[in-house]
């Protein structure tokens, strides 16, 4: 290690601490005033490298980079006109869809009318999550879920959240073992904790519908508060899936994230320390 002079080791610890800034932060929310308008979700940034779980067997993980052979398409949907549901909410709603061979996953959120009393819990939106069986090095283990206020815009964001896709590996035949699930977390959730579970297709697996509840503070933001399974459609955890507690097993930064940060950590101590990714 070579000795550094005072001005560049303070400019090295300027570029660790822009490294830390770009890998953790989040945008800030522009909005001044919330039009009670239709909640649009939009899906962006897919993760391709991460963790499987229950690979090779029941209990184990395994690291996978599909950077190359990952299969996804989005379809966002702009446009907050109402149907229908009770709250009202988008008639069309935004598309996530990942893997291939022989079938695919995908989610699909429709936004909610925002109430003028927006502080008090209220109706965000629906998710509904059908879990394919897919090839394992087709897979994506995460999207970015931003929200807007009735309109995509800096002027109107209320906030991003990561959504973690955790994909079993089917060791076990039957659900609940083999069920893919998703999790909400971030800056702006308190349902991390929470995932949202699916019954895989070749299982008998339909698909399984939640809604989460949250509220706007703030400069705005909107914040996810719980989640629950939508009543009335008759949902079990044999033919769609359930709410439970599972945690996520985590996604990895991509590649060019990670050497951004250890060249930051070269220049400014002239060591960088690998550290092994642990599940959560």
């Amino acid at each position: 290690m070579f000795p550094l002079t005072a001005n560049f080791a303070k400019t090295a610890r300027v570029a660790v601490v822009l490294a830390l800034v770009a890998l953790f932060a989040v945008p800030a929310a522009h909005a001044g005033s919330v039009t009670l308008g239709t909640i649009l979700g939009i899906f962006s940034d897919p993760v391709l490298a991460g963790q499987i779980a229950n690979d090779p067997t029941l209990g184990s993980t395994a690291y996978l980079d599909n950077t190359g052979t990952a299969s996804v398409g989005i379809a966002n949907s702009t446009d907050p006109t109402l149907c229908c549901t009770t709250p009202l909410q988008q008639a069309y709603g935004s598309v996530l869809v990942w893997g291939s061979t022989p079938g695919f996953s995908e989610l699909d959120f429709f936004g909610s009318a925002i109430p003028a009393d927006y502080t008090d819990p209220f109706q965000i939106g629906t998710l509904t999550f059908n879990n394919g069986t897919s090839a394992l090095n087709s897979l994506i283990f995460g999207v970015t879920l931003s929200l807007y206020d009735n309109t995509v815009s800096d002027s109107t964001f209320l906030g991003s959240d990561q959504i973690i896709i955790t994909t079993t590996n089917n060791v076990a035949g039957t659900p609940p073992l083999d069920d893919d699930y998703i999790n909400i977390c971030g800056p702006n959730s308190s349902i991390c904790g929470s995932s949202i579970e699916a019954v895989e297709s070749t299982e008998g697996g339909t698909g399984v519908t939640v809604y989460f509840t949250g509220t706007i503070v703030g400069d705005p933001t909107l914040d996810f508060t719980s989640v629950d399974l939508v009543a009335g459609l008759g949902q079990t955890g044999t033919a769609n899936g359930f709410v439970g507690d599972d945690p996520p097993i985590g996604t990895a930064p991509e590649p060019g994230t990670w050497t951004m940060l250890a060249g930051a950590m070269l220049l400014g101590f002239g060591l960088v320390r690998r550290r092994a990714l642990t599940n959560r």
